[in-house]
């Protein structure tokens, strides 16, 4: 009966053309990404050659070549490019300088001093509620930093990504809107709980809607990393996930950014089968299941706007399967619910709401009298 389910759900031409649509629409983004960079293998020669562990000694010699001396070498750009994050994130945090003929030595010779200043003062002006798990956090922080021929690449490459997956958010809600309400409306319902197992069996419903996002999922993902990787090589993957969020916590990479978001993804395409099973069954209507769940992701998506200073409210968003698609964006900054960070604190609300719609599908389907 798996085997059964599986092949009625997934061996269709609606899903084949799904994951060729993301496969085509995530090789289009990286191939116009790569496409903007002319004479590419010579500049990636050049960047390799003060790549690495971002020394205060290099940013030095970044600083003093470009802003004294002017050049236009590409090899120190990636120097500059740190220390001008310093100053143009969050502008006008203890730091405000315009232009980089402006730039002090000292944010070069003592640029993680400066970044640990500037986070500090960060902390205390926007994060106030998670002051002492925010400094906490920020001390175990390694320096210095480090970055890889490309890394820009990946920066970009991680924002395509997210509008990918929000894509396939949708495209898995469109697919799970069936799950139940399918057999209610032509009447068959009624056959299969009369069958042996009957009930037992309806949780097989939900393993194709997973599977579904499972494949859409890893064909964005691999084919972002097939990609950029042919052109920057995987090493770009161990810069330092500081080169895409200057200001936040942790040590990880641009490879465990991506894996955090493949996992985030993961998850919320499992609640997002739980809810969408739930609401079809109880609705018995795909049209008005459809819509129900596109009314929740719109939802979301309008919240992000409102900005509505509540803790609880947040935690809220966080459940809210949309959340996952978009876990890298809470990567930035000092931001905790829960008392975890708020990335980890969004899976964890994944889990969470997979298991209660879980019951409450368990529940809706065992009361329902043969």
């Amino acid at each position: 009966m798996i085997y059964q389910e599986l092949k009625r759900r997934l061996f269709t031409k609606y899903v084949l053309f799904s994951i060729i649509g993301i496969f085509l629409l995530t090789a289009g983004l990286n191939v116009l990404l790569i496409g903007k960079n002319k004479n590419l293998p010579e500049v990636l020669k050049e960047e390799a050659v003060y790549s690495g562990e971002m020394t205060e000694d290099k940013l030095w010699l970044g600083l003093k070549k470009i802003r004294d001396e002017k050049s236009d070498e590409i090899k120190y750009q990636p120097l500059v490019t740190l220390i001008e994050g310093l100053v143009k994130v969050h502008p006008g945090v203890l730091y405000g300088e315009n232009r980089i003929e402006d730039f002090p030595d000292a944010y070069a010779k003592n640029f993680y001093k400066c970044w640990i200043e500037k986070s500090i003062a960060l902390i205390e002006k926007f994060f106030k509620e998670d002051q002492a798990k925010a400094l906490e956090e920020l001390n175990k922080v390694k320096t210095p930093f480090v970055k890889y021929p490309g890394y820009y690449f990946w920066n970009s490459g991680i924002d395509n990504l997210k509008v990918i997956y929000l894509i396939i958010i949708f495209m898995v809600t469109f697919f799970a809107a069936a799950t139940y309400s399918d057999s209610m409306e032509d009447g068959s319902m009624e056959i299969i709980y009369a069958t042996k197992r009957g009930k037992r069996m309806m949780a097989v419903r939900l393993l194709p809607i997973m599977i579904y996002g499972l494949l859409l999922t890893l064909v964005a993902t691999l084919g972002t990393v097939s990609i950029l990787g042919s052109v920057t090589g995987l090493q770009a993957l161990k810069s330092s996930l500081k080169v895409f969020a200057l200001f936040s916590i942790g040590n990880f990479t641009l490879g465990h950014g991506i894996l955090l978001m493949f996992v985030s993804e993961l998850l919320g395409v499992m609640a997002l089968t739980t809810i969408m099973g739930w609401i079809s069954y109880k609705t018995a209507n795909t049209n008005l299941t459809t819509a129900i769940g596109t009314a929740i992701n719109i939802f979301y998506i309008m919240a992000l706007f409102i900005k509505i200073p509540s803790k609880f409210f947040q935690y809220i968003l966080n459940a809210f399967p949309l959340a996952a698609s978009q876990v890298i964006n809470e990567v930035s900054g000092f931001k905790f619910d829960m008392g975890i960070w708020r990335p980890y604190a969004v899976m964890v609300s994944m889990v969470m709401v997979f298991i209660v719609f879980g019951m409450l599908l368990s529940h809706a389907i065992c009361k329902e009298k043969i």
